[in-house]
């Protein structure tokens, strides 16, 4: 008689870790955006030879220890945390000052006596209370600050994982890549309500490349070390680049089909030299403008930041003669706390660069600014 087997124990699978599945998602949405730029590029008649496995290097994710990336992401909370805290604290100081003056008034006129001097022990002892409160309110914000950083950085990380967005300089690949199926869409769209959609929304992915490729430029391409010496150069030819796509813009509404066709060979050729790490060639010497043109201030975006803004200053407006402030200081507050409120909730969102822009225009202005004296 055979003896029956006995069934094997069942074999434990390992399942993969967060990060491996977060990587995972990563590299799928990576590889799906690839797959529709392609597809996109031969329904746009492309048919010179574009260097696929450059672009799809720049999606390929280093390999770090769980620490290093925690280390990453802590750094830029930690800097965003002191910034905020230097400003609190300084905004805390003032305000603290104008109370314990007010208190001191209103003591003195409660005595109907003239206010005496403080002795020095008194004076230190004034000092070192409003010393203490503006330590109390600096720590306070620095933690909450330092969490709130913390755990938006690590969000817009692992938001950026799942839908396979590239880091630093190489956002422009992606970008890129995200104008192709819009432009192929565009060439093929029948007239009508479809055609004027699909145009804007090709000119919401070409402003978006656009502005990835300033922030390049603005940035060496995204690299650490900086190359102070090429630094004009490179913001240069980034303006050309730019230029070079809002003159080709322009053109789809006189010759849709064929400047769709050459926007998508221009957004290849930027895709295909940015993954490569030729920042100074984006495009063609023969595609680009003999002048870099006038430099657009990008304020998309900025409107939450004013509102923000504003109504703190409005706040301010209401607390400020409750404080004390009388005369000039009634002007400079609501001014003061709509710049750092600006100021701060750009930093949270983001919007630094394009903040930093519109302020400079008030540079510009000046005397010989437009050639007007």
């Amino acid at each position: 008689m055979t003896t029956p087997t006995a069934p094997a124990p069942p074999t434990a699978v390992s399942q993969p870790g967060y990060r491996d599945r977060l990587r995972a998602r990563y590299a799928a949405a990576a590889e799906e955006r690839i797959d529709k730029a392609r597809s996109a590029a031969v329904e746009l008649g492309h048919s010179d030879p574009v260097p696929w496995e450059d672009i799809r290097a720049a999606y390929t994710r280093p390999s770090r220890p769980p620490w290093k990336s925690c280390r990453m992401v802590l750094a830029g909370s930690f800097g965003a945390a002191l910034l905020m805290t230097i400003t609190v604290g300084f905004v805390a100081s003032i305000m603290l000052s104008m109370a314990a003056e007010q208190e001191r008034e209103a003591t003195a006129a409660a005595k109907k006596t003239q206010v005496a001097p403080l002795s020095v022990e008194e004076k230190g002892k004034a000092d070192r209370a409003l010393a203490k409160g503006v330590g109390k309110v600096a720590a306070v914000s620095f933690v909450v600050a330092f969490g709130f950083s913390s755990f938006r950085c690590m969000s817009s990380k692992r938001e950026g994982l799942c839908k396979g967005y590239a880091k630093d300089g190489d956002q422009v690949v992606t970008e890129a890549l995200d104008a192709l199926p819009s432009l192929a869409a565009l060439a093929s769209t029948p007239a009508g309500r479809t055609r004027t959609e699909a145009l804007t929304d090709v000119h919401e992915k070409v402003s978006e490349l656009m502005i990835a490729v300033r922030n390049s430029a603005d940035a060496a391409g995204g690299l650490q070390a900086k190359y102070a010496a090429d630094q004009r150069r490179l913001r240069e030819h980034g303006q050309k680049v730019r230029t070079a796509f809002a003159d080709k813009l322009s053109e789809l509404v006189e010759d849709r089909e064929r400047a769709a066709r050459e926007l998508g060979a221009m957004a290849l050729t930027v895709a295909a030299r940015q993954a490569q790490a030729a920042y100074g060639a984006l495009l063609d010497a023969d595609a680009l403008p003999a002048e870099p043109g006038p430099e657009v201030v990008e304020v998309k975006g900025l409107g939450g930041v004013f509102a923000i803004a504003g109504s703190a200053a409005a706040v301010s407006l209401v607390i400020a003669p409750a404080a004390g402030a009388e005369g000039a200081g009634l002007l400079f507050i609501p001014l003061a706390v709509f710049t750092l409120a600006a100021f701060l909730s750009a930093a949270f969102t983001r919007k630094l660069h394009q903040l930093g822009r519109v302020f400079a225009l008030f540079g510009r202005s000046g005397p010989g600014a437009g050639g007007v004296v």
